[in-house]
């Protein structure tokens, strides 16, 4: 039993064996247990008639490159192909829209620079050089570092897939970290903060009554702006005290409390304004006075404009934060807070818990101040 290798698929890189140039397309299947004998043209004498047993550890090792090789030479699709297919890829294996979206913003940069840089068509051919000239293309742009390792992740991810796939036998983003990004402490709100943004909400319109009620249950919950912005009216129970987080990140699911401040809020701006009817909790005032549900730009926008009329940096991710920082400080296990502002992992709450923690050293720097104990 013979199986044939046409020598014209074999890439030569594929093919490096000591003292090996060429290897015939002849394979005697029957014999691997033994031994393979391969016909090989030596470099030193140059007769194509000579043959060569290797070891079987040797043999089959030879034979897994070759068909190694052959099985790279034949799936080995363009770059822009293999975007495509990877993206439709992660959209089969349930990544939300939002992480689609992304994927494609970044992937979608990949192939604008490719293009004008000239790099190589085919997937393979990407190496190294061109990860580094992608990500110098990505800072000249002006973007922030945290947008770059977002970027430097992502394409990763991609690059991962085509390993996986076999598109690819190495890949062009091992040994390079990723950029640097600052570690940056975010400043969480006051009570005197939370009293002046509260006193811009009018609560006797709906448009002061619906920011109140957002506000305090932002505040309440440190859930996310997409989050709030997914909920809906059948989401939430005002009489527990409960909201059902329907489409948390990830798609991970969870229910978190909040008290009785925030309840008679929402409960009085539904009462009013908002009435019973299915939809999203929250709704925007357009122009013609028609209510819609937010899009993921008017909050951030609402915030802004609160905060130029208070002098307050407002937006929403500081009320996470800030929720955090406030429900340590009041002695809430990390597990608890970790659980309610829906991390998979520790890491993330650590994060926000060391904003606690550098604030109670600088508090109790006083009891040991070197300076101070020279006087």
């Amino acid at each position: 039993m013979q199986f044939v290798i046409q020598p014209a698929q074999l890439s030569q890189r594929y093919l490096a064996w000591p003292n090996c140039k060429t290897i015939s397309n002849r394979v005697d299947k029957q014999n691997l247990s033994r031994s393979l004998h391969f016909g090989v043209r030596s470099l030193s004498d140059g007769d194509p008639t000579t043959r060569v047993d290797l070891p079987l550890n040797q043999s089959v090792h030879v034979c897994m490159k070759l068909l190694s090789g052959i099985r790279l030479r034949r799936n080995r699709p363009r770059l822009n192909d293999a975007v495509r297919s990877y993206v439709l890829a992660c959209r089969a294996e349930g990544k939300t829209e939002r992480t689609l979206q992304a994927y494609n913003e970044t992937l979608a940069q990949l192939l604008a620079v490719a293009e004008a840089s000239g790099f190589p068509t085919s997937v393979s051919s990407f190496r190294s050089e061109h990860v580094y000239e992608f990500m110098e293309a990505t800072r000249v742009r002006g973007v922030s570092p945290g947008t770059r390792h977002r970027r430097f992740r992502e394409t990763r991810a991609f690059f991962s897939w085509c390993e996986r796939m076999e598109f690819i036998k190495s890949h062009p983003f091992k040994g390079i970290p990723n950029v640097k990004t600052d570690t940056k402490v975010i400043k969480p709100f006051t009570k005197s903060d939370i009293a002046s943004l509260l006193k811009r909400c009018d609560p006797e319109t709906e448009y002061g009554l619906r920011f109140r009620a957002i506000i305090l249950l932002l505040l309440d919950t440190g859930i996310r702006r997409a989050e709030l912005e997914g909920l809906d009216i059948e989401d939430i129970d005002l009489d527990l005290g409960r909201a059902f987080i329907r489409h948390g990140k990830g798609r991970k699911q969870r229910v978190v409390p909040f008290s009785a401040e925030p309840a008679r809020t929402i409960g009085r701006y539904i009462d009013r304004y908002r009435t019973e009817t299915p939809g999203p909790l929250f709704l925007r005032i357009d122009r013609g006075g028609g209510r819609k549900p937010f899009n993921k730009y008017h909050l951030g926008t609402l915030f802004q404009r609160l905060g130029d009329q208070t002098g307050i940096h407002a937006n929403p991710h500081r009320f996470r934060h800030t929720f955090a920082t406030w429900a340590i400080e009041a002695g809430a296990r990390e597990i608890d807070v970790q659980y309610l502002l829906g991390h998979s992992t520790a890491l993330m709450t650590r994060r926000y818990a060391a904003t606690y923690d550098a604030s109670m050293a600088a508090t109790r720097h006083g009891s040991f101040s070197p300076a101070a104990q020279l006087s």
